[in-house]
């Protein structure tokens, strides 16, 4: 996650939380009222029994025993409309605020730069946008609804004990304190108990949508087995902490039940001397029986209820931290964008380090013509590919600065920037939808016309248009029904569709069979004629594109010139060319 990223205590991430609700107050003011008319409602109804026993039981009067009778239906009926009310408006309360704190996660992953993905692990951020977001949403619709029922409810219930038996009352209160601090104890040792599991939730996650990302790596080296151990040994550490938990649910639960259990009892025996001493009623014993097994309940889950809303503060915790963090890649205030592009590049002492701290590039310097194909070779890590990823502004340089047609691309919009220049990767991601919406996204206004255009240059349109559905064909997930000749082109396409001016291409032939690069090239040759083209390869077939090669190592430039000169100088680009199948004539 961002480094970026502020800090909220418990309280900070609640009040926010509800900064979110209040979006909405209507829906969580009348959810509120209605909450609060329902426990007193419930509150009631022990009150109406012991009217109904001392009234109309003990004097054997049946007109009384009816009238409440009727009285008790009545308000159980007026409680189940408001309750349903009530309940109507936090579902409709969590689902509003848990779609704009979603909507608000994924904007923000999606404005991310890539040193964001770099460090973060792609299913955990899965987990948060969808098993932290469902359980804000079960806390707003069902956890604060009960925080406040349950809380109103002994309030109430107290204050009607209390003005039937002082000494009784008391009792009960001591009852219903010792039961909060015992929840209240619940809570605070379960907590991180259940942050392990929610952290394991999305370790669990991780493991799985990385096994199902590689899938194909884990069958060709026949790993099932390994894989599987990894996921056992994962799978069995969630389920000792589950475990871990139901324990601490059911001793604290039981414990609950006893304190309420040895309570009752001792109402009974007090309050049955106090009914043989002519200080307390029938009725009024009954009540307060009654009132403690109502109370029970929310006795009992108030603990559950206070780690849960512990667990949802976490999952919202999480959620705000995804929202609250900054790009490192960011756009200026007043950015602008060019007229006419030409396509000139211009690298001037460019350094730049991953996270880790290693510097990839070492002030690297050159200058790229506008219309001029760039090829760039070297060994393996010494930086080719991140030179196109700074000029994306996937990353911006540690020092010095890049700029197109004199300006710094950092002073240009970003989405103007990934405008005018294409990148194409080495795999290129096809998503799982149709051959014509995965074109579009390089241009979502495209036009159908213009789609079919860059599909021609492409040269893909054919083959698309023997498909049953031709450009609404769905394509699989990552595109799996297309070969990988056919999925490059698609990409080139998608590159194309937005017209840029200046092309970069990260080794796009590496992964197909020599046939199918050879006819790449060709067409290549074709498609990047009239633009500004920088080649990442380690194939002769791309070097033969170039109008000048750039040699890096180490993250320096070590040699540049056009293939005669460079084979002639006898440097490094001598020894690759050779070690890449090249014939040179000694």
């Amino acid at each position: 996650m961002s480094e970026n990223v502020k800090k909220y205590s418990s309280l900070n991430v609640f009040t926010r939380l509800l900064k979110y609700a209040w979006s909405k107050w209507y829906l969580l003011i009348l959810g509120i009222v209605f909450i609060i008319i329902v426990s007193y409602i419930d509150s009631l109804i022990p009150f109406l029994i012991r009217e109904t026993i001392d009234e109309g039981i003990v004097n054997r009067n049946f007109d009384a025993i009816l009238k409440y009778s009727l009285f008790i239906i009545s308000i159980v009926l007026v409680e189940g409309g408001f309750s349903f009310i009530s309940r109507m408006c936090f579902v409709k309360l969590s689902q509003e605020t848990v779609y704009r704190i979603r909507m608000d996660s994924f904007k923000s992953i999606q404005r991310q730069s890539m040193d964001f993905f770099d460090r973060a692990i792609i299913g955990q951020l899965i987990s948060r946008i969808t098993n932290d977001a469902e359980r804000l949403s079960e806390f707003l619709s069902w956890r604060l609804r009960m925080l406040i029922y349950s809380f109103m409810l002994i309030a109430l219930s107290l204050f009607f004990m209390f003005s039937m038996n002082y000494f009784l009352a008391v009792i009960s209160f001591i009852t219903i304190s010792i039961c909060i601090v015992l929840n209240t104890r619940f809570a605070i040792l379960i907590r991180p108990v259940q942050d392990a599991i929610r952290q394991q939730i999305g370790v669990l996650a991780g493991l799985t949508a990385s096994d199902l990302a590689g899938v194909k790596t884990v069958k060709s080296l026949a790993i099932e087995e390994n894989e599987y151990s990894r996921f056992v040994n994962e799978n069995n550490k969630f389920l000792d902490l589950n475990i871990k938990a139901a324990k601490m649910r059911a001793i604290y639960g039981n414990a609950s039940f006893l304190v309420i259990g040895l309570t009752m009892a001792s109402i009974v025996y007090f309050g049955g001397q106090a009914i043989m001493n002519n200080i307390l009623t029938i009725g009024e014993l009954s009540a307060f029986l009654t009132y403690l097994i109502t109370l029970s309940w929310p006795m009992r889950g108030l603990g559950f209820i206070i780690s849960d809303i512990q667990r949802s503060v976490a999952s919202a915790y999480r959620l705000f931290e995804i929202i609250d963090s900054e790009p490192r890649v960011r756009e200026r205030e007043n950015a602008i964008e060019l007229n006419n592009v030409r396509g000139e590049i211009v690298f001037e002492n460019v350094s730049f380090s991953y996270s880790s701290g290693k510097k990839i590039l070492d002030k690297i310097s050159f200058h790229v013509k506008p219309g001029e194909k760039i090829v760039i070779v070297g060994p393996p890590g010494s930086g080719k590919s991140t030179i196109l990823k700074l000029i994306m502004r996937f990353y911006d340089p540690d020092e010095g600065r890049i700029l197109i047609d004199g300006v710094d691309i950092r002073d240009l919009k970003l989405s103007y920037l990934r405008k005018i220049v294409s990148y194409i990767q080495q795999e290129p991601f096809i998503f799982n939808r149709s051959i014509r919406e995965n074109i579009m996204l390089g241009n979502p206004d495209a036009s159908f016309d213009n789609i079919v255009k860059a599909a021609r240059i492409a040269k893909i349109h054919d083959f698309i248009e023997i498909l049953p559905n031709k450009y609404d064909t769905v394509v699989g997930e990552r595109g799996v029904m297309l070969s990988g000749g056919q999925r490059q082109r698609i990409a080139i396409a998608r590159a194309l569709v937005s017209n840029p001016k200046i092309l970069l291409l990260d080794d796009p032939v590496s992964n197909l069979d020599a046939e199918t690069e050879r006819e790449l090239v060709n067409d290549l040759r074709d498609i990047i004629r009239d633009k500004t083209a920088i080649i990442v390869t380690q194939r002769l077939s791309l070097i033969e594109l170039a109008d000048r090669i750039i040699v890096v190592n180490n993250g320096r430039i070590v040699e540049m010139g056009t293939h005669d000169e460079l084979i002639k100088r006898r440097g490094l680009y001598y020894q690759l060319y050779k070690s890449y199948g090249g014939i040179v004539d000694e």
